[in-house]
């Protein structure tokens, strides 16, 4: 096979519109969350979109995730349940929130197995994270049972997952706090980085709003700048500066405007080729979980192969499609708690915190030596993901399944 010559175009593209809109806080001078209007303005329709009561913009999705944990109370000497195969921010924040993580296995259809939760749970346990990987929604039935069983908050980590539907409800709005990415491969950008944390609880919501911003006193439900003019101190408890600029917001805000009549139906239209296209080929074991109930938003489009079909894995193939110019990437990160960061402790400062504290931490909880997630594990020499940006048109979707036929049909044992 002869090299593509073919451009594909880029991933992101921001809306016309956005090259005019920034000027004016530009102008004006207004470009912070508290000076300006965009942020709120961004928030209010996010939640709108949502269907969440608040929503908190946010500096990137690993802040959101570390505020939504931080802002249901989880720290030092608690423990939160993560799937294993998820990029490496969903634990990160659970550590630095002073807490440990606890790595659960997935299933299959690459998100957190409800079946493998409660052998981990212990009396330190006080939420599970769910990732919805690639746009796949995760059985969040099975989860919020068990969670309700045993007390627990749910966090729905939605970094790749925008738009995606559970029974009828956006994810997100399922659990107790959703979180979203807008770095600059998600669904949308905000300008390189940005998050948002939403919930239905607004109790919840204020104190995530709280952390987001130095902890600042939220009871009067004021503003920052209008609760420093009552007094001097404001700030009851301890949080960050991860606030979202007005630029990042009136980005965002466009954006959101657009998505559900251009990015997310483009995104649809060609998971349905790739669908139409792959679906029975020898070589392939599974295409990507979509059903009425849990509505795929389509970040990427990952395909796991049939290694008794192929004399090859799907490395193999993957550096055999980009030699012939085809974008695709490798599986993400399914064994999180190989990180040396986990296996040698390197924790906050010489005291290794929270991976070594006597005082803090059950120390079976921190051995990830012995942690093993066998699905998740199994799926790194099968999976590969094709790409689906809203920027693409159909035929450079056509390019990528030719491709992709021809090269899986050439692996193929006869």
């Amino acid at each position: 096979m002869e090299r593509t010559e073919h451009k594909f175009p880029a991933w992101p593209q921001f809306c016309e519109q956005s090259y005019t809109d920034i000027i004016e806080p530009l102008r004006s001078g207004k470009v912070n969350y508290w000076t300006g209007k965009k942020g709120k303005e961004f928030e209010e329709m996010f939640a709108a979109y949502s269907g969440a009561k608040m929503a908190v913009s946010c500096t990137s999705g690993t802040s959101a995730v570390h505020i939504a944990v931080s802002g249901l109370g989880i720290g030092p000497g608690d423990e939160v349940i993560v799937p294993s195969y998820t990029f490496i921010a969903t634990s990160f924040a659970v550590l630095q929130a002073g807490a440990i993580p606890v790595f659960c296995d997935t299933s299959t259809d690459h998100t957190i197995d409800p079946a493998k939760l409660e052998p981990l749970i212990s009396k330190r346990t006080k939420a599970i994270i769910v990732v919805h990987l690639y746009g796949v929604v995760c059985d969040m039935d099975a989860v919020m049972a068990i969670a309700a069983r045993h007390n627990l908050y749910v966090i729905e980590d939605s970094a790749q997952c925008l738009g995606g539907i559970y029974k009828g409800k956006k994810v997100g709005t399922v659990g107790d706090v959703g979180t979203f990415s807008f770095c600059q491969s998600k669904h949308f950008t905000t300008g390189g980085e940005g998050g948002m944390v939403i919930t239905t609880n607004e109790e919840i919501g204020w104190r995530c709003r709280a952390f987001r911003d130095h902890g600042f006193d939220v009871k009067k439900r004021f503003d920052l700048l209008s609760l420093e003019e009552e007094s001097d101190y404001v700030h009851n408890s301890v949080g960050y500066n991860y606030r979202m600029t007005e630029i990042q917001s009136i980005i965002g805000i466009n954006e959101l405007k657009r998505f559900e009549n251009w990015n997310l139906p483009n995104r649809f239209r060609y998971a349905k080729m790739y669908d139409e296209a792959l679906s029975g080929m020898k070589g392939i074991e599974s295409l990507p979980l979509n059903t009425a109930e849990r509505q795929n938003a389509y970040w990427e489009y990952p395909v796991i192969l049939d290694l008794n079909c192929l004399d090859t894995d799907a490395n193999g193939i993957i550096m055999e499609l980009r030699d012939l110019g085809i974008p695709v990437f490798k599986i993400q990160w399914p064994e999180a708690y190989k990180e040396r960061v986990y296996r040698e402790h390197n924790g906050f400062g010489s005291a290794r915190f929270p991976f070594e504290s006597k005082e803090y931490t059950d120390a079976s909880a921190a051995d990830y030596t012995t942690v093993s997630c066998e699905v998740a594990a199994s799926l790194r020499s099968r999976t590969l993901s094709l790409y689906l940006h809203p920027t693409w048109e159909e035929e450079d979707i056509r390019i990528c399944i030719d491709y992709f036929k021809k090269v899986l049909a050439k692996h193929t044992i006869r």
